[in-house]
């Protein structure tokens, strides 16, 4: 997930063509280590570059995102702002195999002279860092400044000499053939020709080094390097000299459907299968934006869902209890039956027994032997009081288990609707959906409403897929949008799926009118594994689907949402399939 020195290299080309000769206009920092530079020029020169020394996203690329702007700007972009405001961009510089990027420009200072200043992004993970430099490589002021105690190599503080970070003795693609690029990394190579790569090769990222060790091994294992490897290492390293020196890129970012994007690089990735997919973006400023631009989404809805994952896991947990007690307690109900004997075998020997008596010694005339039983006995009592006691008793049970079968029966169903929203949970993607499930919460009591009742939250329309056979399948992205696809867009002649007792998405497959019978089985085949997918056990071997018409199904009166009843349907056992899924839907 590095930006590395052969992308920098590239989106310091693509940058010179789209920003170069541009004037700054505007200058926001969005965060401690975040900045827009908006640029204009002549024609189609411009537009807004961001920079960024996050230490878990450092990159700098021309965004369309439109990003808030802090109410008081910080010091150090008050300091651009004196020094920057109105400068032209007169160049854009890369040292040799670095992850850094000089932006020069053409200034004027407080008393109207001409001065050259650089801006300076230093994309090293967590030593990223913005430093504005003078023309003599003065340190005028960064985002972070590093002192003794933080670095003794390196310092970057106002006044200061600003200096390269030191040397790595790597091979820089471009200065070297491909011959000597390939005869270096097989002396470095130990077994391992992606950790050789990564010894040898200076700026190139993890995922590169990959996609050399996937091409020259054709994804197998390599103990050594024959001879005909050596020729696809040359082959490889020689494609991609040719790619970063005629700027013929191809931005790919690699994306997981239920974490976001993983990685990206300046070329085409073969080295990820299932579950990953790849897409293309036209240049390398639209891959960076929209790759980190997902990875913060991401994060985002993670970070906000974080306490409903908590609530419903903990509500689970304490229903799960309460039932297991419940459970215990019906099975002492099974005992009834041995207290109404008790009752009966006391009525039927009350001339025996004696008030103050402890235990009653009585014949068992319900059992074919007849035996002599003991009866444990209250001696404050009458000899007809104990009777009546466990009688009492008796009855008492029978009411408890009456109840506690209820009271199971609603935890059970309780517990299958929060496993629901959980489920939809885990697969929410937007903070659009974050904020209906949100909603649904508050409507069933689970949360407390924050602030006055408002307008409730909108969301994107459920998943659509368009199978083989041209149909079309309708997913629910949640509960609510269940109710919503089965009870109200769902004609009478559609087909419900769903997984047969585990949590997951209605899916509608949309017939248009056609006969149940006429419907290809391929087209059943894929709802079912599509509904699948969208639930619970999405990674299970082997899923139970129930199918049926729409016409079938219920939902009682006072149900929680996503929660329907049906009688007649049939089952399909399917395996989930997220290939399928991401191939059919539609874009």
């Amino acid at each position: 997930m590095a930006l590395d020195a052969l992308t920098l290299h590239l989106l310091c080309g693509e940058l010179r063509q789209k920003v170069l000769g541009g004037r700054i206009t505007k200058i926001h920092q969005l965060s401690k280590e975040e900045l827009v530079l908006t640029l204009s020029g002549q024609g189609e020169i411009g537009g807004k570059l961001f920079l960024s020394a996050r230490a878990d996203a450092p990159r700098i690329h021309l965004t369309g995102e439109q990003y808030p702007n802090p109410a008081t700007p910080p010091m150090f972009c008050m300091l651009l702002r004196k020094h920057l405001s109105g400068g032209r961009l007169v160049d854009i510089r890369q040292p040799e195999g670095e992850r850094i990027a000089f932006l020069d420009f053409d200034c004027r200072n407080e008393i109207g002279d001409a001065v050259r200043l650089s801006l300076v992004i230093e994309i090293m993970g967590r030593h990223s860092n913005i430093v504005l430099l003078t023309e003599d490589g003065t340190i005028l002021d960064a985002v972070k400044r590093v002192d003794m105690s933080m670095s003794s190599v390196r310092q970057i503080l106002p006044t200061g000499k600003y200096t390269l970070p030191p040397a790595q003795n790597k091979r820089w693609l471009l200065s070297h053939s491909k011959e000597e690029l390939a005869e270096a990394v097989a002396a470095r190579f130990d077994g391992d020709l992606h950790r050789a790569c990564m010894k040898t090769l200076a700026g190139i990222s993890p995922v590169v080094a990959g996609e050399i060790e996937h091409y020259v091994t054709k994804g197998g294992p390599c103990g050594e390097l024959a001879p005909a490897q050596l020729d696809r290492l040359r082959f490889f390293l020689g494609q991609m000299q040719e790619m970063v020196t005629s700027g013929d890129c191809a931005p790919t970012v690699v994306l997981d459907a239920q974490k976001g994007p993983k990685d990206f690089s300046f070329m085409e990735l073969h080295q990820f299968g299932y579950p990953f997919e790849t897409r293309r973006y036209p240049t390398l400023g639209e891959m960076l934006d929209a790759f980190y631009t997902g990875k913060d989404a991401y994060h985002r809805v993670k970070q906000r869902s974080a306490d409903l994952f908590h609530l419903l896991m903990g509500r689970i947990e304490r229903i799960e209890r309460r039932v297991t007690a419940q459970r215990e307690e019906l099975t002492a109900c099974a005992q009834r039956e041995e207290l109404r004997v008790r009752g009966d075998l006391l009525q039927s020997a009350l001339y025996q027994i004696q008030k103050g008596d402890r235990v009653a010694k009585v014949t068992n005339y319900y059992s074919e032997a007849g035996e002599t039983v003991e009866i444990p006995l209250d001696p404050r009592l009458t000899p007809a009081q104990n009777a009546q006691a466990y009688y009492k008793k008796y009855r008492k049970l029978c009411t408890a288990e009456e109840k506690l079968k209820t009271l199971i029966e609603q935890g059970e169903e309780e517990i299958r609707y929060l496993e629901s929203v959980f489920d939809s949970l885990t697969r929410a993607t937007g903070e659009d959906e974050l904020a209906v499930i949100r909603q649904e919460l508050c409507d069933q009591g689970y949360l407390r409403r924050a602030g006055k009742k408002g307008n409730r939250p909108k969301m994107r329309g459920p998943l659509e897929f368009v199978l083989d056979d041209g149909y079309t399948l309708l997913v629910g992205r949640n509960n609510t949008q269940n109710d919503q696809l089965t009870t109200k867009l769902a004609e009478k002649t559609d087909i419900w799926f769903h997984t047969k007792d585990i949590a997951g998405s209605h899916a509608i497959l949309l017939t248009g009118g056609e006969d149940f019978d006429a419907i290809p089985v391929r087209a059943f085949t894929q709802a079912a594994t599509i509904a699948a997918t969208h639930s619970k056990a999405g990674d299970a071997a082997q899923v139970a689907v129930d199918y049926t018409l729409v016409k079938n199904i219920k939902k009682p009166a006072g149900a929680k949402p996503g929660m329907v009843v049906f009688e007649q349907n049939y089952s399909a056992y399917v395996t989930p399939d997220p290939e399928l899924c991401r191939r059919l839907q539609k874009k």
